[in-house]
Parts: C-alpha cells; sequence; structure tokens
C-alpha cells in the first residue's frame, strides 16, 4: 500500500512538472504575441487618424 502511494505522488509531481515547462513558455509567448498585435492595431488606427486629418490633395 505504501508503494503505491509513493507511486502516485511521483507520478502526480512529474505530471506537474511537465505541465509547468509546457504552460509557462506557452503562455509568455501568448502574451508577447497578443501585446505586439494590439501594439500594431493601435499603430494602425494612429496612422489612419492622421491620414484622415490632413486636408485632401487635389
Amino acid at each position: 500500500m505504501n508503494d503505491s502511494g509513493t507511486l502516485f505522488f511521483v507520478l502526480m509531481a512529474g505530471m506537474a512538472g511537465i505541465m509547468t515547462l509546457v504552460y509557462f513558455p506557452l503562455r509568455i509567448f501568448l502574451t508577447a504575441t497578443a501585446r505586439s498585435r494590439r501594439l500594431r492595431l493601435l499603430q494602425r488606427i494612429r496612422r489612419l487618424r492622421d491620414e484622415l486629418g490632413q486636408p485632401i490633395k487635389s
């Protein structure tokens, strides 16, 4: 009985370690890409606003 408890603990600890190694880099990557997408969108909006604010050239 004691061996099965130890085996269960080792398996759970191993799964937690693997999840940590996968989750944190993935979370950092997704956060960075979302921020860069948001920044590009804001830059496009600013550029369009500047273009619309200029008088039309005839």
